[in-house]
């Protein structure tokens, strides 16, 4: 729902939160009436770098006020700039004596405002005073940019630190100056939205984009990008068009900064707001396979984030900083090392910091590593292997998988209504794994014991969630019943007492690891009347039967246990059957040569 805000109405919004974010920083003070949020302490001797524009973009630019970064924020209203005014209201809060420097995105009013201070500023003979402008995004070519040129979006971020981080060093103003013009020179950057986004206390939707599309070049106040695409493409797709944007070089339109398979990057990858952390760390994790890929390209920094967002914004932008180049275009006096170095310098305002560990070098390929198999090593009993025909053992497994591969719609279903949803797909998740396994030859042999020992690594491996661990538990509890009356197997009778016992002691070895017990609507309510009979009978078909009459019977108990008891039910109305319970009976069924067809 991004249309719904806490705030239904812009006035003080802004003022308001500036309260709210120093709140958190003692070091830092606020000009409530001119919303300027500066660091007192800054050393006056050092230049001043500032930085603002609309709110709406936090962290953007009050979160990044701090030692390292900026001496001062200029906030205006939301999505609308500050006034020439409050710009010199914020550089004289900073009081630099060596000179500051205004970074400014290339918007209208920004660039009008800001550039009205510097004049008024420099007019006055004070300290001098220099714009470096943010004009990073690829979304807006040549042709369209005309005059105005491209808009300013996460690069500004990254400028800031570099800016700061050179200004802490103590660097003279003409050095600063002269590196925040190759920082800008070598940015490029470009957005992707599900949606835009609605201001507090506006009416209308924002022009909200269709279920089904996604918009490329989306920018941080809702201006249209360049490309709709429906129905959204991967994950892999976006990031491929994204990255072609920025890099192709045969883009007369949009070759703005080339990149060589050597040079050294700094990659910067924005949420602006409304990505869950989930689909971001993948999201960052596909850009990074894109580069090296597709473009040979592997950054030295990367950086993760929320810099600058666009509100409550379903987007994230891509940013990329030629190093090298960056570092032969500031007149000699930086090297990619000093630049690299800016780039991790400590900061004390928001600002994700960099690991260390960059400094070794070590490529992001080589930091995911194949693990040892999770498989504890496994021996045949002294009694020998159990064996069952292969053929039937392999149909009745598969049968199982497919059953719950099956069922899993409903399942899901079923515990999205009553829980978190997740009980289908972790057992369709199993299922799958299984079914692998089985293609590879799993029960090519017929031994119990391997498919078994097998099908406990893949509950560890595969099968998350409470029901992941009821499974493994039992079934591992299962093996080692298994082993330890081995001497009960007899093919002729299909193992009938060896595989009831088993049964019976892996139930009560699983009990001590939970209290659930029948009529709590769980798996044991199941599970325990199935073993129950098998044991007696030892009549499997007879215990399935009983399995499933006790599935169904779910759909009478109120839950007891596990996230239903305080998802709060149904409130009165009629309540589906457990789905781990019925999960329970489909393989149970499987395993008896049947499918729910059948019944």
């Amino acid at each position: 729902m991004q249309g719904k805000h806490y705030f239904n109405t812009n006035d003080g919004l802004a003022t308001l939160s500036l309260r709210g974010l120093i709140a958190s920083n003692p070091s830092l003070s606020l000009i409530e009436k001119t919303r300027i949020v500066y660091n007192p302490n800054h050393d006056s001797a050092k230049v001043a770098i500032i930085s603002g524009g609309g709110s709406g973009h936090e962290p953007h630019s009050a979160g990044t006020v701090g030692k390292g970064m900026l001496a001062a924020a200029v906030c205006g209203d939301v999505f609308a700039s500050p006034s020439a005014k409050q710009v010199i209201s914020g550089v004289r809060a900073a009081g630099s004596k060596e000179g500051t420097i205004l970074v400014v995105t290339n918007y209208t009013g920004d660039m009008l405002h800001f550039g009205l201070a510097r004049e008024v500023l420099n007019a006055g003979g004070g300290a001098p005073v220099e714009c470096i402008v943010v004009a990073d995004d690829c979304a807006v070519g040549r042709s369209k940019g005309g005059l105005v040129g491209r808009r300013g979006i996460s690069g500004t971020p990254l400028t800031i630190k570099i800016l700061g981080a050179a200004s802490e060093a103590g660097l003279p103003f003409a050095s600063v100056v002269s590196l925040g013009k190759a920082v800008v020179a070598n940015l490029v950057s470009i957005g992707a939205g599900l949606d835009h986004v609605t201001l507090p206390g506006r009416k209308g939707d924002g022009g909200r984009l269709p279920f089904n599309v996604c918009e490329l070049g989306l920018g941080i106040h809702n201006e249209p990008g360049f490309e709709k695409i429906s129905p959204i493409p991967s994950p892999q797709d976006l990031v491929s068009r994204m990255l072609k944007v920025i890099l192709a070089q045969d883009d007369e339109e949009r070759a703005f900064v080339p990149f060589q398979p050597e040079d050294e990057v700094v990659l910067l990858v924005n949420n602006l707001g409304g990505v869950s952390p989930l689909e971001f760390a993948a999201l960052v994790a596909t850009v990074l396979e894109g580069l090296a890929k597709d473009w040979n390209i592997r950054p030295v920094r990367i950086l993760q984030g929320t810099f600058m967002t666009s509100l409550n914004g379903l987007s994230f932008s891509v940013t990329l900083l030629n190093v090298t180049r960056t570092a032969s275009l500031s007149s000699s006096q930086f090297t990619s090392a000093q630049v690299l170095e800016f780039v991790d310098a400590n900061t004390e305002a928001i600002w994700p910091r960099t690991a260390p560990s960059h400094s070794l070098g070590r490529k992001f390929e080589d930091q995911v590593v194949e693990q040892d198999s999770h498989e504890v090593p496994f021996t045949l009993p002294p009694a020998g292997d159990v064996k069952f025909p292969a053929a039937v053992l392999e149909q009745r497994l598969r049968l199982a998988c497919e059953n719950l591969i099956a069922a899993e719609p409903k399942l899901t279903e079923w515990d999205t209504r009553m829980g978190d949803g997740d009980c289908g797909t972790t057992l369709e998740t199993g299922a799958k794994a299984t079914l692998k396994a089985l293609d590879e030859g799993l029960a090519s042999t017929g031994s119990l014991f391997t498919v078994v020992h097998k099908i406990v690594a893949i509950t560890e491996l595969a099968m998350g969630g409470t029901l992941g661990a009821i499974f493994g538990i039992y079934l591992a509890a299962f093996l080692s019943a298994l082993r330890a009356n081995a001497e009960l197997a007899d093919e002729s009778t299909g193992h009938k007492e060896l595989l009831s016992k088993a049964a019976f002691e892996a139930l009560k070895n699983l009990r001590t690891h939970t209290p659930a017990k029948e009529n709590d609507r769980t798996v044991m309510d199941v599970l325990i009347p199935f073993v129950s009979t098998y044991h007696t009978t030892k009549d499997f078909d007879q215990a399935v039967a009983v399995a499933h009459q006790a599935a169904e019977g779910t759909r009478m108990i109120q839950p007891k246990l596990g996230r239903a008891t305080y998802v709060g039910g149904l409130d009165g109305g009629v309540l589906p059957p457990d789905p781990g319970a019925f999960g329970v009976f489909d393989i149970l069924l499987g395993l008896s040569g049947k499918r729910e067809d059948d019944l």
